[in-house]
């Protein structure tokens, strides 16, 4: 994959910032032509740089007032087991993100519920439940920030 340049790091800036703009207000911002801005960011996102555009909701307005972290460890750690776990994990509607981890601990599951009672049932008769699964810890979130726009790294020089 060929390098980022200046102009491809102001479009993916400007877009993660405000992904509704116009195309025309985008070229501007970037100091190209429309059709060179359509041209790129149609690029950016056949290259797998740009892979969607979403809305940022408030969970809250969608009754999901609590967010958890649930940190499970499974045993035996084979792939049937993970692939089962993370069909059965990703098929609960409360479920945001699932991160596969090392360490001791083998998977992060981030949920939101309607209140701690739900959550209590969600892990104890649902997460739990799943084969494979040996111990987990719930951690309720009480804040969750998170950088909206992102700068590509630059490689390690030496």
């Amino acid at each position: 994959m060929r390098p980022l340049d200046d102009i491809d790091r102001r479009i993916i800036a400007l877009l993660q910032a405000d992904s509704r703009q116009s195309n025309r207000a985008l070229a501007e911002a970037v100091g190209i032509a429309p059709s060179t801005c359509h041209e790129r960011v149609r690029e950016l996102r056949r290259r797998g740089v740009i892979t969607g555009y979403h809305a940022a909701v408030d969970l809250g307005a969608l009754n999901r007032n609590i967010e958890a972290i649930v940190s499970v460890r499974l045993r035996p750690k084979t792939r049937p087991v993970l692939d089962e776990f993370l069909t059965q994990v990703w098929a609960l509607e409360e479920t945001m993100e699932v991160y596969l981890l090392s360490g001791s601990d083998d998977i992060i599951v981030h949920l939101s519920v309607v209140d701690t009672t739900a959550l209590r049932s969600l892990v104890l008769d649902e997460i739990t439940a799943i084969p494979g699964v040996v111990d987990e810890t719930t951690s309720l979130v009480f804040s969750h920030t998170r950088k909206r726009v992102l700068s590509p790294l630059d490689e390690p020089s030496g």
